[in-house]
């Protein structure tokens, strides 16, 4: 980042408005290109023929496209509802550099090389889950080990664009609904989700422990970390019964 945030309350507020207008564009610009494509395709509606192969080849692709933004912007106005949850203040031993990270449920960003919140299934975010303050380490896939010194782990309540609240805290709280586990991930939970997914694993746990629901976010992070290797289409989930399964297809389109 260019610049690195204060840590009083009205930094912290100066902040929250900076990123909410970063995450507001982001949304307009998401809804111009839903209009637009809708547009594209009402036209090629109008106009169809199912017997012309480069026709049909040109609907598919507008509509593959407006899937695609619809997605986008859906994940745009979750962001702009709730921007972050988290921060860390660390420095990199290597670079010799302080660094601020703000983390929330997806990345938000005018420039993607200098993001305002990078986003919780990032390997740099497993800190603030795993670590307490002081010298830490964490791993990036294909590039190895990274050594930091966490010096702050924030945790922020964010409602109606307003800064309800903040706290430094060595541990993450562990008080929100299941819905909002991201921020709220405890260090065992975290270690299922970011486990590496080339091997078995078999979670125990009692009724309402988060069984579940930790097994959507470790679907999440796989597809975040390893588009590569794998794709939503290779996720078979069986459930028990169908309120089961009604809250996991609820679960899984807020976990992009």
């Amino acid at each position: 980042m260019s610049s690195l945030p204060g840590i009083t309350r009205q930094d912290e507020e100066k902040r929250l408005q900076h990123t909410l207008e970063i995450a507001q564009r982001k949304v307009e610009a998401n809804r111009q290109s839903v209009q637009a494509l809708a547009e594209e395709l009402h036209a090629m509606q109008e106009e169809f023929d199912e017997n012309d192969k480069e026709a049909q080849t040109l609907w598919h692709n507008a509509d593959a496209r407006f899937k695609f933004v619809n997605q986008d912007l859906r994940r745009a106005e979750q962001a702009r509802k709730k921007p972050y949850f988290g921060r860390i203040d660390f420095r990199d031993k290597k670079l010799k550099k302080d660094e601020v990270y703000y983390i929330g449920r997806s990345v938000i960003a005018d420039n993607p090389a200098e993001p305002e919140v990078i986003d919780w299934r990032a390997p740099i975010a497993s800190v603030y889950y795993d670590a307490a303050l002081g010298d830490v380490s964490y791993s990036v896939k294909g590039e190895g080990k990274y050594d930091i010194t966490l010096s702050r782990k924030r945790t922020y309540e964010i409602e109606n664009d307003e800064l309800k609240d903040f706290y430094d805290s060595d541990v993450v709280a562990n008080k929100a609904v299941l819905g909002e586990i991201i921020a709220t991930i405890q260090q065992e939970q975290n270690e299922v989700i970011r486990k590496k997914p080339q091997h078995n694993m078999i979670v125990q746990g009692a009724a309402g422990s988060g069984k579940t629901t930790v097994a959507m976010h470790r679907i999440s992070y796989i597809l975040y970390n390893y588009e590569q290797e794998f794709a939503p289409e290779d996720f078979y989930i069986v459930g028990s019964n169908q309120v089961l399964l009604n809250y996991i297809t609820g679960v899984l389109p807020e976990l992009n």
